[in-house]
């Protein structure tokens, strides 16, 4: 490398090129300063650099009193995910079908709750130009549901309720979603989609938590018609 190049770049240049080289998986601990420092022969303070530009670009975590462990690899490269829903010309009506109490441990313990708490299931329905195309049953822990007997309409969006009711945007929150094709869905969605035994389902799966305390904010089961999903990835620079 030319010497123009700052030394804390190429340092850091080098470490990422390991850190993608298949070696590591997310979770490995890795270098500390010190052995960083005797490695390549510079001060803690460009080490401290090279580790900032990794950290930042999400290569590794740095913990104090712990170390630091690889957070991404090849395997995990960040990519700008979007869903081609065929809906921006169609004229979508949501409907709220039910709040329901329940404590059912499988829910439980998605919620992160103890088994003598209960949580609240919303489900709702929603149609494309009258034609039924998704439906979803949210589960949101009991605190986080200020009235349940509301009138249904309040929880058309949770997105709303829970900035309204809590000063929380949701959609700002962390996550992470699981999707597939099933045709084991529960009977109402069956019925609301039209579906039968050959004909499968987009299903996926939402857990959402808080920031600053890692709480569950809710967990959702989404069922989509097929014939209405579709997605495009790309890396972040495309």
């Amino acid at each position: 490398m030319g010497n123009n190049i700052p030394k804390y770049q190429r340092i850091k240049d080098r470490l990422k090129n390991k850190i993608l080289s298949g070696n590591y998986k997310k979770g490995d601990r890795f270098f500390t300063e010190s052995e960083l420092i005797q490695s390549f022969q510079v001060s803690s303070i460009t080490i401290i650099h090279a580790l900032r530009e990794l950290e930042k670009e999400g290569y590794i975590t740095r913990k104090q009193g712990l170390g630091t462990f690889i957070s991404r690899t090849r395997e995990e490269k960040m990519v700008r995910y979007a869903s081609l829903d065929k809906q921006l010309s169609q004229n979508e009506d949501i409907t709220v079908l039910s709040i329901t109490k329940g404590n059912d441990p499988h829910y439980l313990e998605k919620l992160d709750l103890h088994k003598t708490e209960c949580y609240y299931a919303i489900h709702r329905a929603r149609t494309l130009d009258q034609i039924p195309y998704l439906y979803q049953i949210s589960y949101i822990p009991h605190d986080y549901l200020l009235n349940p007997n509301a009138d249904l309409s309040a929880y058309q969006s949770l997105y709303r309720r829970f900035y309204k009711d809590f000063g929380i945007q949701l959609m700002e929150e962390a996550f992470q979603t699981y999707t597939d094709l099933s045709n084991r869905v529960p009977d109402e969605v069956k019925s609301f989609l039209q579906l039968n035994d050959q004909i499968p389902c987009v299903r996926q799966t939402k857990l959402t938590k808080a920031r600053k305390t890692n709480r569950v904010l809710e967990y959702c089961e989404l069922y989509k018609s097929w014939q209405y999903f579709s997605f495009k990835t790309a890396s972040l620079d495309y």
